[in-house]
Parts: C-alpha cells; sequence; structure tokens
C-alpha cells in the first residue's frame, strides 16, 4: 500500500511554505477548533500509574455518554488507532471489504495483518463477498452517513457466516441518531473517538464496545495503563458534561452550515458535510490547493481524487472571513 498522508502536517507546510504557525489557518484536519476547557489535573495523575479508580470512572462515564447496552463492553486505549490496529489479530476471518474511500489506515493495517481487502462500494456489496466488513459512519472524507438500520441488517447478513462489522464512529458525536450501539449485536465492533469532537486529539483516547469476550481479548492485548492517568480525568470530566457537548452540537452545526454557504458560493460543489469537516469538488482541485497553501490556509488534498478537497471547521468568524477573502480572489 502507498504511504498515508493524512491531515495535520502544518510543520512541512510551513517549512516549504514559510510563516510561523501563528500565520497559517490549519483546516486540515476534522478536530474541533473550540476545544473543551481542560480541568484542573491533580500532580498525583502525573507522577503515578493510573489507577483503578480513575479508570472505572471514565469506563462508567463513557458508557453514559455513548449509551452502552448492560451486555456489552467497553474498552479504553489511548487512541482508536491502537484498537485499529490490533483488531485484524483478533478477527483471523480472511477477507476484508471496507467501504471506501474512506480513513486509509483501516484498509492499510489489516493489508499489513497479511488480509486480501477489498474496497467496496456499497454494504451489500461488502457482506456479499467479506467476512469482515469495516464502515465509517459518518465517513471520512466524503460524509456519506448510513442509517442504524442499513448498518444493522448488514451485521445480520454477517452472521450467517460468522462475520463482524466494524463501524467507526470517529465523529459520531454531532449525529448521535446514528450511532448503532443501543442496538448493536455481539458481531458489531463500535470505535469511538474522544479527541475529535472534544478538540483533545493530542490527549490520545478512544474506545471500543463489543462483546465481552472480544472485549477482554483486546484489553489483553493493549496490556496495563493503555490511558494515561490525565486523560482517564480528563475523559470523565469531558464525557460527563452534557451540557457542554449539546451546545457544541448546536455551535458545530450552524458554523458547518455558515462555511458551507461561503465555500460553496465560490463555485465548490459540496459533495458532503460532518460537521467537523466537508468534502467539496472542484475541477482544479489541485491547484486551488496550492493557490490556498501560498495564502498559508491548509486544507486536505487527495492524490487518488483529484478535483476533491477537504475543509476542517474555522474556529470562528474571523476565520471564516480569511478563508472567504482567499477563496473569493482565487476562485
Amino acid at each position: 500500500m502507498s504511504m498515508i498522508i493524512h491531515g495535520g502536517k502544518l510543520d512541512a507546510a510551513i517549512m516549504q511554505y514559510s510563516g510561523s504557525r501563528e500565520d497559517w489557518l490549519d483546516l486540515s484536519t476534522g478536530i474541533n477548533p473550540n476545544a473543551y476547557l481542560l480541568p484542573e489535573i491533580p500532580n498525583e495523575s502525573w507522577q503515578r500509574l493510573p489507577d483503578e479508580d480513575a479508570q472505572l470512572n471514565l469506563i462508567t462515564t463513557a458508557r453514559q455518554y455513548y449509551r452502552v447496552p448492560d451486555k456489552m463492553a467497553l474498552i479504553a486505549a489511548n487512541g482508536t488507532q491502537a484498537i485499529i490496529q490490533n483488531l485484524p489479530f483478533l478477527l483471523k476471518h480472511k477477507k476484508v471489504a471496507i467501504l471506501s474511500p474512506t480513513y486509509e489506515e483501516h484498509q492499510n493495517c489489516w493489508e499489513k495483518a497479511g488480509r486480501d481487502v477489498l474496497q467496496a462500494s456499497s454494504l451489500e456489496e461488502a457482506v456479499a463477498v467479506a467476512d469482515i466488513v469495516v464502515v465509517v459512519n459518518p465517513n471520512n472524507p466524503t460524509a456519506k452517513t448510513y442509517r442504524p438500520s442499513e448498518l444493522l441488517a448488514a451485521a445480520k447478513g454477517l452472521q450467517n457466516k460468522s462475520g463482524f462489522l466494524i463501524v467507526d464512529e470517529a465523529f459520531g458525536d454531532c449525529v448521535p441518531e446514528l450511532s448503532v450501539v443501543s442496538d448493536m449485536s455481539n458481531n458489531i465492533i463500535v470505535l469511538r473517538s474522544f479527541g475529535k469532537f472534544f478538540g483533545l486529539a493530542g490527549l490520545r483516547l478512544g474506545f471500543a464496545i463489543c462483546s465481552k469476550i472480544l472485549a477482554d481479548e483486546l484489553k489483553s492485548r493493549l496490556g496495563p495503563w493503555s490511558v494515561s492517568g490525565p486523560a482517564l480525568i480528563i475523559g470523565a470530566e469531558a464525557l460527563g458534561d452534557a451540557q457542554w457537548a449539546s451546545i457544541m452540537r448546536l455551535q458545530i452545526a450552524q458554523n458547518a452550515k455558515d462555511q458551507v454557504e461561503v465555500i460553496e458560493a465560490c463555485d465548490l460543489k459540496l459533495i458532503g458535510s460532518a460537521g467537523l469537516f466537508m468534502e467539496f469538488d472542484h475541477p482544479n482541485a489541485q491547484k486551488l490547493h496550492h493557490v490556498l497553501l501560498k495564502e498559508h490556509i491548509l486544507v486536505r488534498q487527495f492524490l487518488n481524487r483529484k478535483t476533491r478537497l477537504r475543509f476542517g471547521l474555522c474556529k470562528n468568524i474571523e476565520e471564516l472571513e480569511r478563508l472567504a477573502w482567499v477563496l473569493k480572489k482565487n476562485v
């Protein structure tokens, strides 16, 4: 598989196009630019290994936030990437189908484990040809969504061949009604990312929701202290703040709507919006990407989909006005 290019490569952009970090508008990721305010962290959280009470508090709070049924388990890790990398060693099925295009680390990790990976364009196709089906909902980068009923039907189809459905809900906080967690069966694995919605990606915290048997196996692979002491405290505090989450969902929805209107007015065609990011089509997307870089604005381009650009969410009206001015001047 070719090298994967992720968002957030601001240092590389600065090296090529000059300026300081303060000069740049980084819209290359899907991380909330208005992050959760960090609580005070006790010194002992930095000085001691994570204790069981803090771990239990995080798990209990996360179960409530994600509405995990009693029959299912939830485990925490230092980011969902750590879980994605371990899943191929727990599920021994040979044929894997991934709804594509999507987050490329899914395919990368399964191929590194020696599995046959098919890029599928529909759930029906994926279920027909594979034992393991991976879907990102909402999808990154296209923002395509799948109804819970569609995903549950796919999982039922996979049950006939003892297969599994992996649903990556990394951007699901903005649209909780799309989650399959409340009705999931034992052959569904749901991944949830903490850092994107709460704007704290550097904390490295993520969750897997799955059967208790599979959770025990995954926990064994992740090893002890898979989440740092400060992350346990910050995660529990943020996930337990229902008021902040409710207000933030409304704020993201409004800001995304405003940003879509601004970009569409500059003759870019909307492919989809997931709140924290939005993908557009433009015949000269590669040239436009270069122009934006010269103006110290970083967005995501896709070398295998040359007419597409993905924009992260602007933090405030000042950033949106800057983006609008540059686009109007150059498109």
